[in-house]
């Protein structure tokens, strides 16, 4: 006697998701997810520059 549950094949799982081809597109901004996390990323680290500079001059 088995405990797993039946599954028909015929009926979707609800465990798989349907498959979404537009998260396979690349973003409408710099043409790739890669060049956006470094335009994020290099900003950071210029406002981390600026508040260093502004806190070495006005200290």
């Amino acid at each position: 006697m088995s405990t797993a549950p039946h599954l028909n094949p015929s009926e979707p799982s609800a465990e798989v998701p349907a498959p979404r081809p537009e998260l396979d597109d690349a973003p409408p901004l710099l043409g790739s997810w890669r060049n956006i996390y470094i335009l994020v990323l290099g900003t950071f680290v210029l406002f981390l520059a600026l508040g260093w500079v502004l806190t070495e001059v006005y200290s």
